[in-house]
Order: C-alpha cells, then structure tokens, then sequence
C-alpha cells in the first residue's frame, strides 16, 4: 500500500527536476492510479511502524468504492490530460500528483494522524491545478478555494486536536464506533462543517462554481468526481455516529442535504457555461450524499447495508460526473455519438429508469422511507430526479453547441463513460444491492422525468423566467463588502524592507512574482518541506 502513496510524490519530483526524468514521469500517469488495484485485492492492513507514530494503512467497507473510484476516473483523466495540457504543464502535474498521493493515504489510512496528513496535503495541492491557467479567473478561483480550505482546515484541526488529545493516535474506526461524549458535540459539529466545504454543501459551497470553470477539463473531472469525496470521506472517518439521543444532528443533516440538492439545481440553472452548470450539479449530487450520511445518525444501529449504499452513491456519481467533464474537452456537439456520450451519464445523474441513478436513488429512497416521520424528506428526495433532469437537459444544450475545441475523440471519454455504466452495477451485485425491475420501480423512476420535460416544454413555449446569478453567487456579495471595507495596512517598521528581502530572494530563485502570489506558494512550500523533514527525522530515528 505504502508504494501507491510513495510513487506519486516521486514522480511530482521528477517533473519537478525536468529533463528526462519529467518525461518518465509524464508517461507514468495515467498508470499510477491503477496500482490502486493491487491494494484492493490483497486488502488487509499494513503498519510501518518506523514511520509517522504507528502509521496504519487498510482497506476496509468505508473505503473499497473510494479506492475504485479513485483508480478509474483519475487514470483515465490523467491519460487525458496528457494530451489537452500544454502549457504551464510543470505546475499542473505537480498538483495532480501531490492531490493523488493525498487522496490515496487519505484513503488508505487507518489513524487519525495518517488521515490528516493526506488531507491536507490533497486540499492545498488542488490550488495548482486550480490556477494552472494564470489568468484573473484562475487566480480569483484559486484565492477562493484557498481560503475556503484553510478555514476548513483551521475547522478540521481543532477537531483533530481534540481528538488527539482525548484519545491519542486512535484507529478510525474505533473513533466513530464510540460513544459521543459531551464535549464530542463541538467537534461533531467542527468536522461537519470542515470537511462540509469540501463536499460543496450550502452555504460553504462558494469555492465550487468558480474552481471547476477555471481548472483544466481533467482536474474538473477529478476535482468534481472525486476530490470532493474526500469530505464524505472524512465524516465517515473521523465524525462519531452513535451516542447521539435528544440531539437533532441525523434530521439537521437530511433536511440540509435536500436543501442543498434542490439549491444547487436553482442555482444552476441561470448560468451560462457548461462546467459553471455541471458545477451545480455536483453541489446538488453532494445534497443527495448528504442525505445518504445522515441515516448514519437516523438509524438506531448503522449496519454495514448502509455503508454499502453510500459507497454505490459515490461510484455512481463520481464516475458519471468525471465523464461529464471530460466531454467537455472532447467537443461533445460535433457529432449524434459525442452527445449520446454525453446524454448517458446526464440521465444516470436524473435516476431515470434502468441507470445507475435508478438503482441508487431506489436505495436511498428505501433509507429515509423507514424512517419515522420523514413522509416530507421522503417526497422531497423523489422530487430532486425531477430537477436534475432539468439541470442535465439544459447541460445538454449546451452541449450541442461545444464544437471547437476537439477534432477528435479522446479514448479516455467513451471508456470512463462504460465504466460509468457498468461499475455501480457490479458494486450493487457484490454487495447484494440489486433489486427487482417491477413497473412501480420503473414507476416511480419515471415520473419526476416526465415532471421535468412537461416543465421545459412549458418554459419552451415562451413562460420564460429571465434570471442570471453570477457565477459563485454569494461569493459576488462577499468580494463587493470586501472591496468597501478594505483599508490600507498599517507600515510597520521593517515589515517593507523584510517583504522587498523576500521578493528579491525569489527572483533570485527564478520564481515569478507577477501572479504566483507569494504567501500561497511559499505555505505549500513549507508544508512540503516541513513534511519530507519529518519523514527523514523519523526514518533517522527508526
């Protein structure tokens, strides 16, 4: 396991030294993602404990579907990618490969000190593929997800750190097995909303509608099939589910979570650019994993049933919105093949009859069906079909009109698009989540489909609503009351000389000054830094 997470890093170095070593290193890729698959085969556990205070690695029920999720849309985006980056290729490598080590221990990892350190370096590695570009969009994208991550992280680590404190370097699954003491209400709710802006969930989901229009088209697949995963990951890790009675935590959740499905379909809808829309549409998927993760609090006993239908959520999602994105660098209007290529995995995300949607949209509709007086929540999920088929019909439009960019069909697209079709299937069978195709299930699949295209025949013939919401909404507000409230700082004696010491000391160094924006790139500096010294201590020490 320790060499899934091991060779990325080396690879990002090699890019990172140039020369023949970066052109290994390119051609590696796309298959770094795939040794994921021997891990997973061999399952198990690994404890080298000369390294990171008793660091454990396993695959267990939580992350199996994250671990194949992870090994087939970024490979397959990597391979993409391949092709469609040519420029400033160094910086977004380095990012890709850095985010892939951070997600695979994350993923891996057993303890809470493990999981943390891939976290943290995944969500400040994404900022490199996020301002790959080096324009204002770019760089305003990465200045909003920088700062929305370093308040999640700032959230993420005090929890951490209590944790840590009451229990030490506990094993995960002991940590959300265990009984929620008092002082757990706090921390429950600082990790909930930590890893919260990384899912995208209203209202911490301002850094998403910007990031995914800026990035390339592979980290737009990645950053929206994958990455965002790792804040679910990160609740069913580290947040505790049980000891929870008179709390209203599990109905908090679930009703945010259909708020946030409904939301981010309305905030889609007015927006002018396909990855903007498909942006939306992740917020909205993640409502839905929101409402799946909040059964873990409804239930009396959290069996493993349920675990397996979050896992079924996550594959089906990620991998038909990795091949969304990845249409859109393959110019998905050119031909009636590029837009069926593109209409089966917009359908799977609408839940219509037969697709992956259907089968886990059936499961989470059972969930909440059993629970007591969730009749609403219950009516509200059906209804999101609905809205999402209105959301992908408009993506689809927009489709039609991507012509220029592509000449050609990457292979990646049409493969990620097969697995999309056929994963969660196989997942549901393995973990004996198939059900019986009767007409109510058909039934009850197809109706919220026919709602929406009665709703855009009826917007088609002329009952128009003209609304436009920028892109990032809230975020327009907040930058304006920045912008008014803003001030000159204060000179400080030394504080200028000291800053005109640094600059010239980075020119020295052949680092840009125009746009790189010291402060963000000197911080994931010395986090890299910091970490391979604590490695090499430790493996010194050992």
């Amino acid at each position: 396991m320790l060499i899934t997470i091991l060779l990325p890093l080396i690879a990002a170095i090699m890019i990172a030294a140039g020369g023949r070593a970066a052109r290994v290193a390119w051609r590696l890729v796309p298959v770094l993602p795939l040794l994921l698959a021997w891990p997973l085969l061999a399952a198990g556990r690994y404890e080298p404990g000369w390294l990171l205070f008793g660091f454990t690695l396993r695959i267990d029920e939580v992350t199996a579907a994250f671990v194949v999720l992870l090994g087939l849309a970024w490979s397959l985006a990597g391979w993409q990618a391949l092709r469609s980056i040519d420029h400033h290729q160094r910086t977004f490598w380095i990012g890709w490969l850095l985010c892939l080590s951070g997600m695979t221990l994350a993923t891996f990892a057993a303890d809470l000190v493990g999981f943390y350190q891939g976290y943290v370096v995944l969500s400040l590695s994404a900022w490199l593929m996020i301002v790959q570009a080096r324009n204002d969009e770019a760089w305003r994208a990465g200045r909003i997800y920088l700062i929305l991550a370093l308040l999640g992280e700032a959230a993420i680590l005090a929890g951490v750190l209590v944790l840590a404190g009451h229990y030490g370097n506990l094993e995960l699954g002991l940590l959300t097995a265990g009984d929620a003491e008092q002082h757990h209400v706090i921390v429950r709710w600082l990790l909930l909303a930590g890893f919260g802006i990384k899912l995208g969930i209203i209202p911490l989901h301002l850094w998403l509608p910007l990031a995914h229009p800026a990035a390339p088209v592979p980290a737009s697949a990645i950053l929206s099939g994958v990455i965002v995963k790792a804040g679910l990951l990160g609740w069913l890790r580290l947040v505790p589910q049980t000891g929870l009675e008179g709390e209203p935590t599990g109905q908090l959740l679930l009703y945010l979570g259909l708020f946030t499905a409904f939301a981010g379909v309305a905030l889609g809808l007015p927006q002018q650019r396909l990855k903007t829309v498909l942006a939306y549409s992740t917020i909205s998927q993640m409502g839905l994993i929101l409402a799946a993760f909040s059964l873990l609090f409804l239930t009396e006993e959290p069996e493993l049933g349920l675990l397996s239908v979050i896992g079924l959520l996550v594959l089906h999602h990620g991998l038909n919105k990795a091949a969304l994105f990845l249409a859109c660098g393959n110019a998905p209007g050119m031909s009636r093949f590029r837009l069926l290529l593109f209409a089966l995995p917009a359908v799977s995300l609408a839940a219509a009859p037969l697709t992956t949607g259907f089968l886990a949209k059936h499961w989470l509709k059972q969930g909440v069906h059993h629970l007591d007086g969730a009749t609403l929540a219950y009516h509200l999920l059906t209804l999101t079909s609905a809205m999402t088929a209105m959301l992908m019909w408009k993506a689809w439009n927009m489709a039609r009109t991507s012509n220029t960019d592509a000449a050609t069909i990457h292979p990646a697209w049409p493969i990620l698009v097969g697995f999309a079709l056929v994963v969660p299937w196989a997942w549901a069978v393995l973990a004996e989540l198939t059900i019986a195709i009767t007409a109510r299930a058909l039934w009850d699949s197809a109706w919220p489909i026919l709602l929406a295209a009665a709703v855009i025949v009826v917007h088609a013939r002329g009952m128009r609503l003209r609304i436009r919401i920028p892109e990032g909404d809230a975020i327009v507000v907040f930058e304006a009351l920045a912008r008014r409230l803003r001030t000159p700082a204060p000179s400080l004696p030394g504080v200028e000389s000291g800053r005109r010491a640094v600059r010239r000391l980075l020119i020295k160094a052949d680092v840009p000054d125009r746009h790189l924006r010291d402060l963000p790139l000197a911080g994931l500096m010395i986090l890299l830094v910091g970490g391979l010294l604590w490695v090499l201590m430790m493996v010194g020490g050992g």
